[in-house]
């Protein structure tokens, strides 16, 4: 930076919205900052720069190092406690920040200074330039355990990396450079520190609130930057864009896959105007370590390849045994070069992991990258994904990567994924569970995020109010009883369903308080304890309320049945009493039937977050539930076949008798309800059923449920309790700890006559499994001999599934455990969509159907309830704007998120553009495709 300052002074460096600073000026601004960070003390520590991407983060980075000391990037947009994390784990003594925000910090033991710190007198005293040994900066990354690890590099590490990009990628005719990613991702540190190594103009774009960063859109239209450095998922973008005036000469592409057919795009896009680079470098190995500059005719692979060695860096492809693999053979991709990071941050075990001792140049250190990758012709290199997804099939090694790039070389697939399938039948282990609701990581589908809280808390949080809107008041469950008893003539106000367990007995309780007049009906399943049927008898007699039992002689063919369907014995159970109690109901004109579901049951059978993210009122979701009803009783299964369900067959029948879910309308916490019915009803927990409170084959469900499925039945709707707000996390976690006693549970299975190993695995039952996206499903057939033709007979998937659109975590990674499993693939049903009408939303939908790659699509769904990505919704409002040649904001999706709202969006935008256009104009513009 003293260079540039001395040979170009008054050459811009910065620019941020209309902002300018020459070198001399943005040098003067970084030494008198740095000087205030010489004086303070733990020169050894990083310092912690939580500052948006700005000219500030800029000037702040810079003094840091000219101080001689480290910087560590943060996101303050970032979760609190997991900042906070970062700076306990960094030993952080010193945090550096913008005035506005050093108070956000008060209360750490920390040393927080402003940007605006800046000594004056530059004469004052001397600084050291920082030795090539001393560490420059400390980056955090997502680890595999969840808690983020971190990676320190040396100067060393910088220099030989931006000396060797500015000889790669920078000619006399790059001189401009955007800064618009991430101050955390060190891919960013290209953006920023090339070209002021150089002498070239960094164009600073900062960050947008919201939900989108949209910068990269920003950098493109403003057309002010020769070079630029991004992800493929950003990329991507840029295919809606036009680029036939662009000044872009060198684009470098990093961080992830690099599809060659986006790269062919792109490139014509360009007219081959630009340089496209795939460049390839872990964070440990300083950013990039290998290069490939796009060919576009002879790259025909799936991926562009990540190519050949960097200056001062080693490539070695290794087997498990550390030895090189032949040409053609894949191995794992293990890099040494000048300046790598010689281990993580406080992080022993991982750094032994990870940084071996050098078998071929002994006193240097090998980094592995768990990154698989294959020698090609010319010593070219292509990554072939991460190594821990090499999978054994009878006998033959696979790598799933191998079967992804085949797939991918179809014409019609545009995203894939292989994975394997196999029943589980053993448990999954637990390694971790949410802290806030104590969500078990074998749960199928669920991630943790750094502060160790699932996806469902965190997708909960976005729908809280709205779902919280759903439930409702005891007054208003007692109106709802007066209205009913006004409009029907009956002897009883309802027929409450008594289980005997503790929700239904503090409900029936509750009732009976309320003044109703109630009766109670309990499910005789064969298998209720003793303790319990005398709970249930003490209790209705306490109550003075009727009470009869219902049986079927069909119960145990109805547990076979739900244990086959659904590895539990719960739902033949519930689709058992809701049956006999309709025909009940029925027989004595009773209106309303009460359940004592818990709230975490709503959610685990009748409500989803998507009736939420799509704003549905109350009533609308009541007419969800009500259909999704109806399907329910009618739907072939074992009680169909042996019950009198003649009753389902009327249309009317759920308006005749009404299901009340009395804890929608009451909200009671555990402790309160066990203390309440002990005290005021008689009622105790049966010590004879293990974990419930009422029957004894329900361990018989779990312990199926954990053999089948390889988790705990109730480990969902515990945890939407603790959502709630009705159980702790503590309570929650109790009550799944489960002691189950395997000698009665096996003669229980012995007496319904079902076989526990019915399911038990063949050498063979471990298969293949492609998920694909593709504008329409592809015949299996079709991609089965595609693959042949490709690979060996080991490699051809058994099943071939199409998506909507590959799941993701919410830190942009395949999220592996949310693929639904091949005989349970989402299918959306035909009847009942409300179909695009109009010009406006037909052109939209089509547009969603590209980018969702599903067909009949409902206008008044949510964009996100079709599993579209923020990355998708950015990727579409570009789309629609091209398409209308309108302007409209990235993030009306967000805020306008269905077909039929976006229209109106759309139309109304047209609208005010007329009153500016001449009729020809405005005629082009409400049609454009004429």
């Amino acid at each position: 930076l003293m260079l540039q300052a001395s040979r170009l002074p008054t050459q811009l460096a910065l620019v941020e919205q209309g902002v300018e600073l020459t070198y001399r000026e943005l040098q003067k601004q970084v030494e008198g900052l740095a000087r205030t960070l010489d004086k303070l003390p733990a020169k050894s520590s990083p310092v912690a720069i939580p500052i948006k991407r700005s000219r500030e983060a800029v000037v702040a980075i810079l003094a840091v190092l000219r101080s001689g000391r480290s910087y560590l990037p943060l996101d303050p947009s970032q979760p609190r406690a997991r900042l906070e994390e970062i700076l306990t784990d960094a030993d952080v003594r010193i945090l550096l920040t913008r005035r506005e925000d050093v108070s956000t910090w008060a209360g750490l033991n920390l040393t927080t200074i402003s940007t605006n710190d800046v000594e004056k007198d530059l004469s004052s005293h001397p600084l050291s330039f920082p030795q090539l040994d001393d560490q420059a900066y400390l980056l955090y990354t997502s680890g595999s355990t969840g808690k983020p690890k971190g990676v320190p590099i040396k100067h060393s590490g910088l220099a030989a990396y931006v000396e060797w990009a500015e000889r790669e990628y920078v000619a006399e005719s790059i001189t401009h450079f955007p800064l618009f990613t991430s101050l955390t991702f060190d891919l960013t540190v290209t953006s920023l520190f090339l070209p002021l190594l150089t002498g070239g103009t960094l164009h600073i774009y900062p960050e947008e609130e919201g939900n989108l960063d949209s910068a990269v859109i920003d950098v493109i239209n403003e057309n002010q930057s020769d070079f630029i450095k991004l992800t493929p998922s950003h990329l991507s973008l840029l295919r809606q864009l036009d680029l036939s005036q662009s000044r872009l000469r060198c684009i470098v592409v990093g961080g992830e896959s690099f599809p060659s057919s986006l790269a062919h795009s792109i490139h014509e896009q360009l007219k081959g105007q630009a340089v496209i680079i795939n460049e390839y470098g872990p964070t440990e190995a300083v950013v990039g370590c290998m290069i490939h500059r796009f060919r576009p005719a002879q790259d025909s692979l799936a991926s562009v390849p990540i190519g050949k060695p960097a200056d001062h860096c080693q490539i070695y492809l290794l087997n498990e045994a550390l030895q090189p693999v032949p040409e053609g053979v894949p191995g794992e991709l293990c890099v040494s070069r000048y300046g790598l990071a010689q281990g993580y941050h406080q992080r022993p075990e991982l750094t032994a992991q990870q940084f071996i001792s050098h078998p071929f140049r002994p006193g240097e250190t090998l980094y592995r990258t768990g990154d698989l990758a294959v020698f090609r012709e010319e010593g070219v290199l292509t990554c072939l994904g991460r190594i821990d997804r090499q999978v054994k099939i009878s006998g033959h090694r696979i790598e799933l990567s191998e079967i992804e790039n085949a797939l991918n070389s179809h014409p019609d697939v545009t995203d894939c994924i292989v994975t394997t399938y196999q029943s589980q039948l053993q448990q999954l282990p637990s390694s971790k569970s949410c802290q806030r609701c104590g969500l078990d990581s074998n749960y199928p589908g669920v991630t943790y995020d750094d502060q160790g809280i699932c996806n469902t808390c965190r997708s909960y949080e976005t729908i809280q109010k709205e779902a919280q809107a759903y439930f409702k008041t005891p007054q208003d469950l007692e109106l709802l009883f007066q209205q009913t008893r006004q409009k029907t003539s009956s002897n009883y106000d309802c027929l409450a369903l008594l289980s005997g367990g503790k929700d239904s007995t503090y409900m029936l309780a509750q009732l009976v308080k309320m003044g109703l007049r109630v009766r109670a009906f309990t499910l005789d399943n064969g298998f209720l304890s003793e303790h319990a049927i005398n709970n249930i008898k003490q209790v209705t007699t306490n109550l003075g309320v009727p009470h009869e039992f219902g049986t079927t002689p069909a119960m145990n063919a109805i547990f076979r049945d739900s244990l086959a369907r659904f590895s539990n014995v719960c739902n033949g159970c519930f689709k058992t009493v809701y049956t006999l109690a309709v025909n009940r109901a029925l027989e004595l004109n009773i209106p309303i039937i009460a359940t004592g579901l818990s709230r975490g049951q709503f959610f685990e059978t009748r409500l989803t977050s998507n009736l939420f993210q799509g704003q549905f009122s109350p009533q609308e979701v009541d007419l969800a539930v009500l259909a999704a009803r109806k399907a329910y009783h009618n739907l072939e299964d074992e009680v169909h076949r042996s019950l009198n369900v003649a009753a389902f067959k009327d249309p009317d029948v759920f308006e005749k008798v009404r299901f009340v879910d009395f804890y929608r309308y009451c909200d009671v916490e555990l402790g309160e309800m066990l203390t309440f019915l002990e005290k005021e009803v008689g009622w105790t927990r049966p010590p004879d059923t293990g974990r419930s409170t009422n029957c004894l084959i329900n361990d018989v469900g779990i312990y199926i449920h954990k053999k089948e499925r390889g988790y705990h039945n109730y480990a969902l709707p515990y945890s939407w309790d603790v959502r709630m707000g009705v159980k702790t996390r503590a309570e929650a976690v109790d009550e799944l700890a489960d002691d189950l006693d395997a000698t009665n549970i096996k003669k229980i299975l012995q007496e319904i006559d079902y076989d526990e190993n019915r399911l038990r695995e063949s050498p063979k039952s471990n298969h293949l499994v492609s998920y694909y996206t593709s504008p329409s499903p592809i015949p299996q057939a079709e991609l089965h001999q595609h693959i042949a033709q490709k690979l060996p007979q080991s490699y051809l998937p058994t099943f071939f599934v199409p998506l909507k659109q590959i799941p993701l975590t919410p830190n942009g990674k395949i999220d592996l455990a949310a693929l639904p499993r091949p005989d349970q693939t989402e299918k959306i049903e035909d009847e009942a969509i409300i179909a695009p009408d109009g010009p406006a939303e037909e052109a939209i939908a089509k547009i969603w159907e590209e980018s969702l790659g599903t067909s009949n699509l409902d206008v008044t769904y949510s964009f996100f309830s079709y599993g579209g990505s923020s990355l998708a919704a950015m990727d579409v409002m570009l789309k629609i704007c091209n398409h209308f040649s309108v302007k409209l904001a990235l993030q009306t999706l967000f805020e306008t998120p269905t077909i039929r709202e976006l229209a109106i969006a759309v139309e109304e935008a047209i609208i005010s553009e007329l009153e500016e256009l001449g009729d020809d104009e405005a005629i082009a513009l409400l049609n454009p495709d004429s």
